[in-house]
């Protein structure tokens, strides 16, 4: 299978490879917190964001429509009912739709051959009737989710691939960023090399308490993922865009949106409003 690059999937304008990571719960807020309305329209002027995706099958009716949807299969209740529904309605009308599948399986319970069983039932015919490109599973930067992602992709036939790699990534806590710096780039390589596979970094983070190094890891990593040499990660994105922090491994100084749904000055950066 051959190789794209981050310009091969290019739907719009836009230079960048970001993706808008809109937490789930931000549609539901949206008449109690006002303010993330304003938060997604500024969304339209950027040129540094290239998709948005919520970890499921139903577009966010308040992110601007100039941005595609990357729907997500995230758990085997998304391969039935209304979530099916929604995913079916997302690949009749949008072109060149790419859909996830399966969220950090390995944490979820899901043994690797029903993920192969539901992956060739559901998956695989959607790449043959819509023309859709597949994101195989995205598996935590653990040696737990290595070894699953390793047993899921050596049942497959070259034919039955994904067309990217999902990968995600978070730091240690304590660890010195300039060392979180390296791992990411090490981790991320690596599992390139191994599968030969274009690359989408579905979530990252560092989960450091220290602000100066969140942004010192946000901003470094990223410039090291837009440089011409990483073509093969065609998009990534960084976690933390919610009005609260999500749970107690994230870090409150990751935080793209605040309480009152402003984007923070991390935020502001993240979207191309500010350096």
């Amino acid at each position: 299978m051959p190789v794209e690059t981050s310009d091969s999937i290019s739907e719009r304008g836009s230079s960048g490879k970001r993706i808008i990571l809109w937490e789930t719960s931000l549609t539901s807020e949206l008449k109690s917190i006002p303010g993330l309305l304003a938060a997604a329209t500024a969304l339209a002027s950027s040129s540094v964001i290239k998709s948005v995706t919520n970890w499921e099958t139903k577009r966010p009716d308040e992110v601007p429509k100039i941005f595609p949807y990357r729907p997500m299969v995230r758990t085997p209740q998304h391969l039935e009912g209304d979530n099916w529904k929604n995913l079916i309605s997302v690949v009749s009308t949008q072109k060149n739709t790419i859909v996830h599948f399966y969220n950090e399986p390995e944490r979820n319970g899901i043994a690797e051959s029903d993920a192969v069983a539901s992956w060739r039932q559901k998956m695989l015919p959607l790449r043959k009737k819509y023309g859709v490109k597949l994101v195989g599973p995205g598996c935590a930067s653990s040696d737990e989710g290595s070894a699953w992602l390793q047993t899921f992709m050596g049942m497959l036939s070259d034919d039955e691939k994904p067309d990217y790699l999902n990968l995600h990534f978070y730091t240690l806590p304590n660890n010195p960023c300039d060392q979180e710096i390296q791992n990411a780039e090490k981790y991320f390589s690596d599992k390139h090399k191994t599968y030969n596979l274009p690359v989408i970094i579905g979530e990252i983070a560092s989960t450091s308490r220290d602000a100066n190094q969140v942004v010192k890891f946000t901003k470094e990593v990223s410039k090291w993922l837009d440089k011409p040499a990483q073509s093969w990660v065609v998009e990534y994105g960084f976690f933390g865009v919610s009005t609260k922090v999500d749970d107690s491994f994230v870090s409150p100084a990751a935080q793209m949106l605040d309480s009152k749904g402003a984007w923070t000055d991390l935020g502001k950066w993240w979207i191309g409003v500010s350096s």
